[in-house]
């Protein structure tokens, strides 16, 4: 991703992690827009990812800096286990639910490496 070179690139910092939650972990992960595809902010070139210690509850944490340019199209994805109620009988034929509910939520990058929802 090479910006126009009078486009300042402003630093950001990304939180990624996945905790423990009932019947299962909830994860957050980040997406960067990269000319017409979304790539995961730690495979961005030039991302610089550092693993950070779990706090209690939590599977892992990193945390991402990127240099982008500021408007840069950012997506968190939101995944945690979604309960759905099955009789014992249903349980029993097509085993537990697996299911996961997922929320994408559009971001952007603002001015001074910002993070904002859009």
């Amino acid at each position: 991703m090479k910006p126009p070179a009078e486009t300042k690139l402003e630093t950001v910092e990304l939180h990624e992690d996945e905790h423990i939650v009932p019947r299962g972990s909830a994860r957050s992960t980040w997406h960067v827009k990269v000319k017409d595809a979304w790539v995961r902010a730690p495979d961005v070139p030039g991302a610089r990812v550092t693993q950070l210690d779990p706090a209690p509850g939590s599977v892992w944490r990193r945390r991402i800096e990127l240099e982008l340019a500021a408007g840069t199209a950012l997506l968190l994805t939101e995944s945690s286990p979604l309960f759905t109620y099955k009789t014992p009988l249903a349980h029993l034929q097509h085993g537990p639910a697996a299911e996961r509910r997922v929320r994408r939520l559009p971001h952007h990058v603002g001015k001074g490496g910002r993070v904002q929802s859009d």
